[in-house]
C-alpha cells in the first residue's frame, strides 16, 4: 500500500478523523505542465471524501480512491502527459526525456477511459517507481479493467501482481507490507482456485498480527484480519467483489 494511503487508513481506524460522509466531491484547478514551460493542466482537486472509501469493492485489490475515480487521472492536453493524481508530483526528471519520446509519437486528442489507461500504463512504464508501487499499479490496472467490463485483462493484471507478491514474501518486508501482502496473497490465492494456498496465508496473516512490534499498525491489522473473513466468498477467475451472505 502506497505510504500515504497507509497513513490515512491508520487515522481513520484508529481516530475516526475523516468525515462520514457519502459521497466524494471534486472542484478544480490548474497545475503547472511539466512538459511544457508556461502551459498548465486543468484537473480535478478532492474536495470532500469519507472513511467508506476504505470499504469500497477496490478494497479486495487494496487499492482506493482516488486511483478508481477518473477525477483522479491527471491529463495534460498540451503535451500528453497523463498521470494517477497521487503520481503526479513524483515525477522525477530523470524519467523526462524517456516520456517525452513517446509523446511525440503521441496525437494530441482527447482520450476516452480505455485510451487514458493504455496511456498511463506506457508512461508509468518508462518512470522510476519501485516494486512495490508498480504493484500497486497492476492492482489498480485490474480493478479499473474489471470496471470497463475486461474480467479478462484484470484477471491478467491480477496475475502479475500475485506473482511479484509471492516473491516480497519471500524477501524482507516492513511490518505493514508484509500484512498488505499477506491479505492479497490469501485473496489472490482464493481468486485463482488455490483454496488451501489461501487459507494458509491468511493463517499467516492471522499469526503476523499478534506479534507485531509497531503499535500504529493494531487498526490496520484489525481491518485486514475483519476483511480476510470474506476471502471465502470470492468466485474464482470472475469478477472480484465477492457476494457476501445476508446478515440476519
Amino acid at each position: 500500500m502506497q505510504w500515504i494511503v497507509f497513513k490515512w487508513l491508520l487515522l481513520i481506524l484508529s481516530a475516526g478523523l475523516i468525515s462520514s460522509a457519502t459521497a466524494t466531491t471534486w472542484g478544480q484547478e490548474e497545475v503547472e505542465d511539466p512538459f511544457i514551460a508556461g502551459a498548465t493542466c486543468k484537473v480535478s482537486s478532492p474536495a470532500s471524501y469519507g472513511s467508506y472509501i476504505y470499504h469500497w469493492p477496490s478494497k479486495y485489490d487494496q487499492v482506493f480512491w482516488p486511483y478508481t475515480d477518473g477525477h483522479g487521472i491527471w491529463y495534460c492536453e498540451q503535451s500528453g502527459f497523463i498521470s494517477f493524481m497521487p503520481d503526479f508530483a513524483t515525477l522525477k526528471d530523470a524519467d523526462k526525456a524517456a516520456i517525452q519520446s513517446y509523446l511525440n509519437q503521441q496525437a494530441q486528442t482527447t482520450l476516452n477511459n480505455q485510451q487514458r489507461l493504455e496511456r498511463l500504463e506506457a508512461i508509468n512504464a518508462l518512470r522510476s517507481f519501485d516494486q512495490d508501487h508498480r504493484n500497486l499499479l497492476l492492482r489498480v490496472y485490474a480493478r479499473w479493467q474489471q470496471d470497463l467490463g475486461d474480467f479478462a485483462q484484470a484477471r491478467a493484471y491480477r496475475k502479475l501482481a500475485f506473482q511479484a507478491i509471492k516473491r516480497r514474501l519471500d524477501g524482507q518486508l516492513t511490518e505493514a507490507q508484509r500484512l498488505e501482502y499477506l491479505y492479497l496473497a490469501g485473496v489472490y490465492a482464493q481468486y485463482f482456485s488455490q483454496t488451501e494456498a489461501s487459507q494458509q496465508y491468511i493463517e499467516q496473516l492471522t499469526q503476523a498480527t499478534k506479534t507485531l512490534s509497531d503499535e500504529e499498525l493494531a487498526g490496520y491489522a484489525e481491518y485486514l484480519i475483519a476483511l480476510s473473513a470474506e476471502t471465502r466468498f470470492i468466485t474464482p477467475q470472475g469478477k472480484l467483489d465477492p457476494e457476501l451472505p445476508q446478515q440476519e
